[in-house]
C-alpha cells in the first residue's frame, strides 16, 4: 500500500538543482574556488579552464549547479554565454582582488556579460562577487572592489538585481561559504 501512495507523490519531493554561472576574467581563481566548494580541497594545478565546467554541488540543503565559465576564451565564446546563464539563480563573479591593474578590465566585462545576456536572465537573479585572494597583502577590500566595479551604476542599465561583494579566498575556502549564504538567501526562487 506504501508503494502505491508513494508514487503519485515522488515528483513533489525530488530536489532540482539550481543553476549557477561562476565567471571572470582568467587567473582569477575560479577553478580554485568551485574545486574548494566541491571537495573541500585546495586546487593544486594551475591549469586555465577551457570553454566550461560543471559541477554538482551539494550545500546545505540545496543542490548546486556550478557552471564555471573559462575566462581564457571568453570573447570566442560569447555568442554562447546567453545559453550559459540561461536558468540561471544565481551570478558569481570571481576578481582578483590583488590585481588593481586588470579591475578596469574586470569592470568593463561585466557590463558587457550584462549587456549580452538582458532579457534573457530572470529578474530574480542576484549577483555575488567574490574579491578573491583577499589574504594577500594589499588586497582590494570588498568595498573597494564594489566602488571600482561601480557596481551602483548596474541600475542605470535596468539591472535590478541584488549584488554584494564578498572578500574570499580560495585556498583556505575564507568567504566562499558567506558568500553562498548571501547568495541562496537573496538570488528570489533558490
Amino acid at each position: 500500500m506504501g508503494m502505491t501512495l508513494g508514487k503519485p507523490f515522488s515528483g513533489f519531493f525530488q530536489e532540482t538543482e539550481q543553476r549557477i554561472v561562476l565567471f571572470g576574467l582568467d587567473g582569477t581563481g575560479k577553478s580554485s574556488i568551485m574545486h574548494k566548494l566541491k571537495t573541500g580541497e585546495t586546487l593544486t594545478t594551475n591549469m586555465p579552464t577551457i570553454g566550461f565546467e560543471v559541477e554538482s554541488i551539494k550545500y546545505k540543503d540545496s543542490t548546486l549547479s556550478i557552471w564555471e565559465v573559462g575566462g581564457q576564451q571568453r570573447y570566442k565564446m560569447f555568442p554562447l554565454w546567453k545559453h550559459y546563464f540561461h536558468q540561471a539563480a544565481g551570478l558569481v563573479l570571481v576578481v582578483d582582488s590583488t590585481d588593481r591593474n586588470r579591475i578596469e578590465e574586470a569592470k568593463n566585462f561585466l557590463n558587457m556579460v550584462i549587456d549580452e545576456i538582458q532579457g534573457s536572465v530572470p529578474d530574480s537573479v542576484a549577483i555575488l562577487v567574490y574579491g578573491n585572494k583577499h589574504d594577500v597583502p594589499g588586497a582590494m577590500s570588498a568595498s573597494e572592489i564594489t566602488n571600482k566595479l561601480d557596481l551602483a551604476s548596474l541600475r542605470k542599465k535596468n539591472w535590478q538585481r541584488n549584488w554584494h561583494t564578498q572578500s574570499s579566498c580560495a585556498l583556505s575556502g575564507d568567504g566562499l561559504h558567506e558568500g553562498l549564504d548571501w547568495l541562496l538567501q537573496n538570488a528570489g526562487r533558490m
